[in-house]
């Protein structure tokens, strides 16, 4: 049964027409003897859930048109031998925007019309046929009751018709007595008409949104009745200027997230480093911290460079700590950016209070994250190229996507090394399965790397008697060059000898004959010998290139044997590949 009931002195509703004021305290100090109810206008809403009171005290009500929160409790704690189940409910429907349309649907033929309006007496109008028919006499008095009497139109006239429909004419008669803020009153205690005469008839709803919830939730007997009553009696507090507002939507809305958390940052990300003057030196001007220096104060938090701003006066005490442009590199800036706000050395530390010196003399260093205004105080006095350069950034696009886009690459690390670990798993498989086949295929390797290292010796063999044997040869060579050119230095010395013999020859002595005819001697001697010098120059050039034709013949020569040499190697090594190549492998089939 749906909603929760008392039967004072279990006897039926006072003369009033069932409709009665009635005030209970809570035996427990603080406790509100209220049952939350899912708002009718929600599918998600548990109807049991509790809501603590937005007062602080667990005990303060809204005022104005929003209802209190309806509950069983109440009237289980006033010994409800029927207590409501607390099991799961079936999920809540929101209601039709314009009602259930009843004008709208096909009327009930005459005979329909003409059955009695009020039950039998003594008779269970929610009990079933005893032949096994589902449908009850309510569902007939329930096609009668609120189908006759108005017309096919959702008008006026037709609202106000439906409302003096038997079953709910007496509850609506009451409520139009009733002001709006009567009608709000959380005290006051209803029954449900559609629940007349039947099951749930007794039972009491404390406000009407444990009545509206009843109506729309009841899910067993008379279905449409309850669900054409909770459509009136919407439309009707609608029209009266105020509505039955769901449990946990009582205050009107909620303020949630800001629709967007984007701002803009600098770009690369930057801290802003504060007091970092050292002294004046002698021409009155300020001397600072290092960029060496100040990246060695903050080594742990891996910034990559360090800048400071200069003035008139020198050092100004301003220098900026510049991260990596990433958001590794920004969380390290924001890493920093807490420590300076845990230490009690943020931005606000030095704007309010300044205290530049620590007991001890050393200067206090504050530091925060770089802002606009920050970047801009930084180039004051910076012009070209000495200023700062930075941009303003989404945080959104710099910092978060990045960040989700490492979290997306550790899951794909992760993916590929579970599928690494798979693959390894197959691997070993597959390994331990050929083991025989690798067994054999080992011993052939070790068979063939024993005949290739024998091979392998061999060849060194003769690759070293070669060089021996090249070695002398060329040894051979080298002393008939060294021969040869011993052999033309003593011929060219003996041309000199003989040269130097003749100029030396006194041929101003005797008479002017002697002398010219000694001096015609010389000097055809000294032609003769230059001329043959040039013969025996051409000669010898000539002879250097017949020389070196031939040795071009022969090494062609030895070049081409070689190569035949080779091609019938490759030709001998083929065929013995033919000879001995394995035959192909076929798995059996068993």
């Amino acid at each position: 049964m749906s909603g929760s009931g008392d039967h004072r002195d279990g006897g039926p509703p006072g003369p009033d027409g069932g409709w009665k004021i009635m005030g209970k305290k809570s035996k427990k100090p603080g406790q509100v003897g209220g049952r939350q109810w899912a708002p009718g206008s929600s599918t998600n809403v548990t109807p049991n859930t509790a809501r603590p009171a937005w007062g602080g005290n667990g005990s303060s009500h809204p005022s104005g048109t929003t209802w209190a929160q309806a509950s069983d409790r109440g009237a289980a704690n006033r010994g409800n031998p029927r207590p409501p189940p607390q099991t799961l409910r079936p999920v809540l429907t929101p209601p039709l925007a314009n009602g259930w349309q009843w004008q709208s649907r096909p009327r009930p033929s005459g005979s329909e019309v003409e059955k009695d309006d009020a039950p039998p007496s003594g008779s269970d109008p929610e009990v079933e046929n005893v032949d096994g028919n589902n449908t009850s006499d309510d569902d007939d008095d329930l096609s009668d009751d609120i189908s006759n009497d108005y017309d096919s139109d959702a008008s006026e006239k037709s609202f106000e018709t439906r409302k003096t429909n038997k079953w709910f004419k007496e509850f609506f008669e009451k409520l139009n007595t009733l002001s709006v803020e009567q009608i709000n009153e959380l005290a006051r205690e209803w029954h449900c008409p559609a629940c007349k005469n039947g099951p749930g008839a007794i039972d009491w709803y404390k406000g009407l949104q444990p009545l509206m919830t009843h109506a729309r939730t009841k899910g067993s007997k008379r279905v449409r009745l309850h669900r054409e009553f909770a459509a009136l009696l919407e439309e009707e507090l609608s029209r009266r200027g105020t509505s039955v507002v769901p449990a946990g939507e009582q205050f009107g809305k909620w303020k949630g997230l800001r629709e967007s958390t984007d701002r803009e940052i600098v770009w690369p990300p930057m801290v802003i480093v504060m007091n970092t003057f050292l002294e004046k030196d002698d021409d009155d001007k300020w001397k600072g911290m290092g960029n060496q220096e100040l990246l060695d104060y903050f080594g742990e938090y891996a910034a990559t460079k360090a800048r400071h701003a200069y003035g008139p006066s020198g050092h100004r005490g301003m220098s900026v700590l510049i991260f990596e442009s990433s958001a590794v590199g920004y969380m390290e800036a924001e890493r920093l950016h807490r420590h300076f706000v845990n230490q009690g050395t943020d931005r606000n530390a030095w704007q309010l209070r300044k205290v530049r010196f620590v007991p001890g003399g050393k200067r206090q260093l504050f530091g925060f994250l770089a802002s606009k205004e920050d970047m801009e105080a930084f180039n004051k006095h910076c012009h070209g190229k000495s200023r700062l350069k930075y941009e303003m950034e989404s945080y959104n696009k710099m910092v978060v996507m990045q960040m989700k886009q490492m979290s997306e690459d550790n899951q794909q690390l992760n993916y590929m090394k579970n599928k690494m670990v798979k693959t390894e798993q197959r691997s070993k498989a597959v390994e331990e399965s050929l083991g025989v086949v690798s067994q054999k295929l080992r011993e052939t390797i070790e068979e063939n790397i024993f005949v290739r290292s024998k091979a392998k010796e061999k060849h060194l063999e003769y690759e070293q008697e070669m060089k021996y044997q090249e070695e002398f040869f060329h040894s051979q060579i080298e002393d008939i060059h060294k021969a040869t050119e011993d052999k033309e230095k003593l011929f060219e010395k003996l041309l000199q000898e003989e040269r130097s013999k003749a100029r030396r020859f006194d041929v101003d002595s005797g008479t002017t004959k002697d002398c010219k005819l000694r001096k015609d001697h010389v000097q055809k001697f000294i032609d003769c010998q230059v001329k043959d010098v040039a013969e025996f120059e051409a000669e010898r050039d000539e002879l250097i290139k017949i020389h070196e034709e031939k040795k071009m013949k022969l090494k062609k020569e030895y070049m081409e044997k070689e190569l035949e040499l080779e091609k019938e190697l490759d030709a001998a090594l083929t065929g013995l590949m033919e000879k001995h190549k394995p035959d192909a492998f076929e798995a059996s089939s068993s």
